[in-house]
């Protein structure tokens, strides 16, 4: 008997033909990054770095920001968790949004801190406002993501900026950008002017999302200098493999071919949004590549037929469904569940 592929424990995606529950690229891994994975592997049974310098200054030239400054890991989750090791201890308190990426509650779970939830606003995004209310001496981290998971909604920086004066010194912001590459049109200053003018501003990005190189786990963070190495300090050694090397190089070498990508991926996102709008539903503006539909009632219909079609996405009860962009025909496949649906629930005339 086959084994179930790990990490595809989502709502609805059993024997799904379309896996739009956890956000991932739609197109497989670009032919030059394959052929760079497979030119790699051919000294396997070899240790990679003890530590990851030569990565970290591969992300520092991509990014144009001093070596120094820059974290990596297994993922954007490894290094978030490393930064929670880093800083957080029991009894501390962590601020973050509910809901949010899965992992931010987890990270409190494992570092023993407390966790202060704060719901989202009726715009879909971070209620600012309370979750400033929220930070006390005790606060070790802020967690805002930015496009927000998993609702795709941005805030300016003017309005971050704002948020940042009033968070105290003693407290780290880890601003998630997983899904910046997707917020064209966004402006904000480079990453190093942010951390020269928010010291305890933690930047965190991945190549998971806009890159379509989930499976390699390949995450960075920029930071303050004495913040970055505080993390790199309670890092296990070995963290980064060639495998991983191979494909960010490959990976951005093959910018222009990412950005096409990209462009039709927020094409298909803003089709996908439209077609479920002209059927009532509430689907708030995203800069991400998924959408988040509200929900706070019973979506067993919507469940249903989607289940029918084959198509996996991650429910939200009482809250509302993040849809993944897929290519077009998963997208349709979710047009045609949701009508079905609609016409299912809505009165006769």
């Amino acid at each position: 008997m086959a084994l179930r592929p790990a990490g595809r424990l989502m709502a609805g995606d059993s024997g799904a033909r379309h896996l739009l529950a956890q956000n991932e690229h739609p197109y497989p891994p670009l032919p030059s990054v394959l052929t760079a994975l497979a030119g790699a592997a051919s000294d396997l049974n070899r240790y990679p770095d003890l530590r990851p310098e030569r990565f970290a200054g591969l992300i520092a030239d991509w990014q144009s920001v001093p070596a120094a400054q820059v974290v990596v890991g297994h993922g954007s989750a490894g290094v978030a968790l490393d930064l929670f090791h880093s800083v957080v201890r029991p009894g501390d308190n962590v601020v973050h949004s509910a809901p949010c990426f899965d992992a931010y509650p987890l990270f409190c779970r494992i570092a023993g801190a407390e966790a202060r939830a704060v719901p989202l606003g009726p715009d879909a995004r971070h209620d600012l406002a309370a979750m400033a209310g929220q930070l006390d001496e005790r606060t070790r981290i802020v967690v805002l993501c930015n496009p927000h998971n998993p609702t795709g909604t941005v805030y300016s920086w003017a309005e971050l900026t704002d948020f940042l004066r009033r968070v105290p010194a003693t407290a780290l912001v880890l601003l998630d950008e997983a899904y910046i590459d997707f917020a064209r049109g966004w402006e904000a200053p480079d990453v190093p002017a942010r951390i020269a003018e928010w010291p305890n501003l933690v930047v965190l990005r991945t190549l998971s999302k806009s890159h379509g190189l989930a499976a390699l786990r390949i995450g960075y963070a920029v930071a303050e200098e004495a913040v970055a190495q505080r993390v790199r300090d309670h890092q296990v050694p070995y963290a980064v493999n060639r495998l991983q090397e191979a494909g960010l190089l490959a990976a951005v070498a093959a910018q222009e071919e990412v950005d096409r990508r990209i462009a039709e991926i927020a094409g298909e996102r803003e089709r996908l949004r439209a077609e479920l709008l002209a059927l009532g539903r509430s689907v708030p503006p995203s800069l991400t590549n998924f959408l988040w539909v509200s929900a706070p009632g019973d979506e067993t219909p919507v469940r249903r037929e989607l289940e029918r079609l084959g198509v996996a996405v991650r429910f939200y009860p009482g809250q509302g469904i993040r849809i993944a962009v897929g290519e077009k025909d998963a997208n349709d496949a979710v047009i045609e569940g949701f009508t079905r649906a609609h016409r299912a629930v809505a009165p006769p005339r």
